[in-house]
Formats: structure tokens, sequence, C-alpha cells
């Protein structure tokens, strides 16, 4: 599991800066990380001698900048998943918000971190570290906020953590949106993948996914995930295409929880480990659609289709300004924001 000295080159420039890949690895795992969003271009697992490439991604700067999918495994900010109606009252004041998803405001806006070059603030042994400031009324949101990304690689565990603070109360939560495919990102669909889920209950959601403030148990339905991995392909079959949060147990970065066990076919299976009390679990329900730009799904030599991939995504619960019994976004200054998670990759 000896870690390599972790390698750096510019990968070309967005908005006047120059964008760096960053390459970190282990004899078990290697992850390509642009900082243009800070953003996972490929994550290769060892499988038996043979690297295969688990992310969903491009092969060139250009792809992301010009033409690319949102949000496409990058860091999602200021504030993951939707709000509903654009808008948020904080202490009196109310703020509205860039649009993108319909009425409302979803994964961070139309210039969200996904969109963003960051800074390389450090590169060393097995880990790297970029730095996004998000001025003041970015996309609707109040306060300068600091934001720090770090990913490291451990033997064969991909770590994620978030850093945040704020200079005026605002919102903040962040995740990483990666599309996985354990079988290597061009091999069909994740439907002959197995998903166990510890979330009890969800956050129920309409007919637009915005979030009612209910929390219902999945207990006796097709969305209890919880012991034995299930098939996704019956999963799908029973439930339809999953977009759904699930409420996990109590947890701190000191007992963080294993949210998930995705077991691909091939013998590979990817741990989710988390701090956060929510994961969102979206089995790639629109990968491929025709009516999407043409230059979202196809990518490093590979055409995309439905179900192609499945996101994993550690968060706060969605629309939590809205409900005050959610876990909340709300971030004043002096505090600290903190998120770790990490996916821990073995064969059989």
């Amino acid at each position: 599991m000896a870690a390599r000295a972790a390698t750096s080159k510019v990968w070309g420039s967005a908005g006047g800066q120059d964008v760096q890949l960053v390459t970190l690895g282990t004899d078990l795992l290697e992850v390509d990380v642009s900082s243009y969003g800070a953003t996972l271009v490929s994550v290769r697992v060892n499988v038996r001698g043979e690297w295969v490439d688990v992310l969903m991604g491009y092969e060139s700067l250009e792809r992301y900048v010009d033409g690319g999918k949102p949000n496409f495994s990058s860091c999602v900010g200021r504030c993951a998943n939707r709000i509903a109606g654009g808008a948020f009252e904080l202490d009196g004041q109310t703020y509205v918000l860039d649009k993108n998803n319909g009425p409302n405001h979803l994964h961070g806006g139309t210039d969200g971190y996904w969109a963003r070059p960051f800074d390389l603030e450090k590169v060393e042994d097995s880990k790297v570290t970029f730095a996004l400031v998000d001025p003041e009324g970015t996309m609707g949101y109040p306060g300068t906020v600091k934001v720090k990304v770090t990913y490291e690689v451990k033997g064969n565990e991909l770590h994620f953590r978030y850093e945040g603070e704020t200079d005026k109360p605002t919102l903040l939560s962040l995740t990483n949106h990666g599309y996985w495919n354990l079988k290597g990102h061009q091999a069909g669909d994740v439907l002959d993948h197995r998903l166990m889920v510890i979330g009890s209950c969800k956050t129920a959601v309409d007919d637009q996914l915005i979030i009612t403030g209910e929390t219902p148990s999945v207990e006796g339905t097709p969305l209890d995930l919880r012991g034995e991995p299930k098939l996704l392909r019956e999963v799908v079959d029973a439930a339809g295409p999953v977009d759904v949060n699930y409420c996990l147990p109590a947890s701190s970065e000191a007992t963080a929880n294993m949210a998930a066990l995705l077991v691909g076919p091939n013998g590979v299976t990817m741990e989710v480990w988390t701090d956060q009390p929510g994961l969102q679990v979206y089995t790639g329900n629109i990968i491929g659609n025709p009516e999407h730009p043409k230059t979202w799904w196809h990518g490093k030599g590979a055409e995309w289709q439905r179900f192609g991939a499945i996101s994993l995504e550690p968060q706060l619960w969605p629309d939590g300004v809205h409900h005050p019994s959610f876990p909340s976004p709300i971030l004043r200054p002096g505090e600290k924001y903190h998120h770790h998670s990490w996916h821990t990759f073995k064969v059989a």
C-alpha cells in the first residue's frame, strides 16, 4: 500500500487562471483531480493487476469548461441539493437565489463551485488541498465564504475533507457528485451492482423533488436497502428510478457511519463512510438523455447510457433552511464548517 508522491501539472486555463491536474496514488488506488471545480476526473482501482477507472469524467479540461455536465464529479456548493422556490429567509432578510431548476435553486446555481477555478493551496505526499473565495452576492448568497477541499489517498481509501468559514450568516453544505460504475465507467449500466444503505428513513419529496418536511420510514418499501446489499435492477423495477436522500444515524468525525456499500459484479466493492446526516442516492436516471446537450454523456473514449453510474452523495438534508427540524445548513461568523467522508475500495 505504499503511497506515491503526488504529481501536478498545468492542465490548461479557465477564467484567466491556470488549472492544475493532480495525481494521487498508491499501489491500490490512483486518483486524478482538477483544480477546476475541485473535480474528480478519474479514479482507478487496481483490480487483480489491471487498473479500472470507476468514475465518469472527461478527457480534457476543455470538455468541462465548454459544454460539460454541471456538477460532474465535482465539488457541489455553495449549498448542495435543492432550495425550494430559489429563496430563503435568514435573520429576517429574504435572499433570492439563482433559479436553475425550474423555480428552484439546485447545487449552488448556474455558476456553482463546479464551474469555478480553485487555487491549488498545497500538494503533499498523497494529498491535495484546493481553496476558493466565494464572494458575497454570488448566485444570491449572503456573505463571503472561504472554502477548502482536500482529497487524500490512503492505501485503498479516498478521503474528502471540506472546510468553510464566512464573514456573514449564510448557508454552506458541500459534497461531491461522483458518478460511479465499479466495472469501469465505460462498461454499461450499474443495474447489476448491489447496494446497501443504512438509512431507516428518507426525506420525502413532492412531484417536483422538493422536500415536504416529512421523514417517512422506508421499512417494508422497495427503498429499504438495509441488510444484505440488494440488486439495483430489482430496486429500480420495484421503486422506479431512485433519487432519494436517506437519513443516517447520528455521527461525528470520530464516529463516522458506513453509510453505504456498493458491490460490483466483478468483485470490486466501495464503502461510503461519512460524518454527515444524509446520503443522496441517485441511480443515473437521466444519463444519456437525448434531450440533453450532446457534450454531456460521453468521455474518456466511452458513450454512457441510462443507469450507467450511481451517485452516493453524503450531505446535510436537502432544503434544511426551510425546515427547522432538519440539520441546519446555516453558517455564522466565527463558526467553522467541517465535512469528512471517504470511500474504501476492496477487490475480492
